[in-house]
């Protein structure tokens, strides 16, 4: 490995190490700028970032072509009735963004530490068994925030940066192979991203007796690319089917943050419906198609679904999550010692609902309708807000929104 970058090189100064150290840098740019969303949207600085960001979300929005880049693939606003869906986003994601992050950092120290000591190359520890373990750990901690805010534009940059970094690291390979005949060996040895090299003994298999070396490369890259692409349009209808929803009209849906069954959706919905507001907000729409989320009364991310400041805000996420010293430290390394995580972010399952009425329109500003709901392009427009009390069957306050999140105008998650 070499003790300059983040692959398993030797240590050379030639006009390709300079190509691929730019392009490594350029692509960490790019995906730094996109993947910033993921970070900022927790901050208080969010409003500042979608002031500049915001701008290219509507104009991609503004179109059917592009508009399904702005939509989301995986649960953010829900829990799902599906534990492999839970899993992804509380246990696995975490754990792949936290430990892929400290895992890069570490193997750079590694690195770095030889060349202090004035070796060239690193092959012990995880070196032993993979040339770009650092490559992996910054692929693993990309997917770690995509499960964390699954937008398909993420989505995509997460698996353009997998090809990306599988391409940085075949030409330093090619340029190596040239210049230290030991370096053949050592790739023999060792896998490129994993221990065992599965990915090449299953190219092998499958296309490496064909002629055309190039060309089966090619080939194997397009298949990845669709299977992945596949992949993400799985999990979304996956998704879709595993969220606790219910027709109650014929222009109007219902979405439960908490798994709740459709007579119990039904029945609140029945009692926000008979509040003469709530009638007049949703006639004055016209002819529109609506989704309304039941929202449990202490949720912590209703800025999302509305601009209505603390008026709904029992207890915020960020007043709930520990900040002290070591403790926090130690749940951000190992999630599962924050127990009250999840209920800090999505509230708690009680008998005390916000129900939030929003619109959903095509990019061209017409309303969609139920079968189309949870299309890639639709988008929600808040409409009125109804807090229900399940323990007296009442209508306890009436909101009438900003149409719009607490970020401006920008596409939010339906689910």
């Amino acid at each position: 490995m070499p003790t300059n970058g983040t692959t398993n090189a030797f240590e050379l100064s030639m006009p390709g190490q300079e190509v691929r150290r730019w392009l490594s840098r350029a692509i960490a740019l790019v995906y730094g700028l996109v993947m910033f969303e993921v970070v900022i949207m927790a901050s208080p600085f969010a409003f500042y970032f979608y002031a500049a960001y915001g701008p290219t979300l509507k104009w991609l929005n503004h179109s059917a072509a592009t508009a399904w880049l702005t939509g989301f693939v995986l649960p953010h606003a829900v829990f799902t009735t599906s534990a492999f869906l839970e899993f992804l986003r509380w246990g696995l994601g975490p754990y792949a963004f936290r430990w892929g992050l400290m895992a890069f950092f570490i193997l750079a120290v590694q690195i770095y530490g030889s060349k202090l000591v004035g070796r060239k190359t690193v092959s012990s520890g995880v070196y032993r068994y993979v040339r770009h373990p650092q490559y992996l750990c910054l692929e693993a901690s990309a997917f770690g925030l995509f499960t964390k805010w699954p937008r398909m534009t993420i989505f995509l940059l997460w698996v353009g940066m997998l090809f990306a970094y599988y391409f940085l690291a075949r030409i330093e390979e090619r340029r190596l192979l040239t210049i230290d005949q030991s370096y053949a060996g050592y790739m023999r040895r060792t896998g490129m991203f994993l221990p065992g090299n599965p990915g090449g003994r299953l190219y092998s298999r499958a296309l490496g007796g064909l002629p055309d070396q190039k060309l089966a490369r090619g080939m194997a890259l397009a298949i990845l690319l669709i299977l992945v692409l596949l992949g993400a349009c799985f999990l979304r209808a996956y998704t879709v089917n595993h969220i606790s929803r219910a027709a109650v009209l014929p222009d109007l849906e219902v979405v439960s943050v908490y798994p709740m069954t459709p007579a119990h959706m039904r029945e609140l919905m029945s009692l926000a419906l008979s509040d003469p507001s709530v009638q007049q907000a949703l006639r004055q729409e016209g002819d529109a198609t609506f989704v309304a989320h039941v929202l449990p009364r202490d949720y912590g991310m209703v800025g999302m679904f509305a601009d209505v400041g603390t008026q709904m805000l029992d207890a915020g996420t960020h007043e709930r999550i520990p900040f002290s010293r070591l403790k926090y430290m130690g749940r951000w390394l190992v999630p599962f010692l924050n127990s009250q995580v999840r209920t800090g972010i999505m509230g708690s399952d009680g008998n005390e609902y916000h129900i939030v009425f929003s619109r959903v329109d095509r990019p061209n500003g017409r309303p969609v309708s139920l079968a189309h709901l949870f299309d890639l392009s639709a988008k929600m427009t808040p409409v009125y807000i109804a807090d229900i009390s399940g323990v007296t069957q009442q209508v306890r306050r009436t909101i009438d929104p900003p149409r719009r999140s607490y970020w401006g105008d920008i596409k939010m998650p339906i689910f």
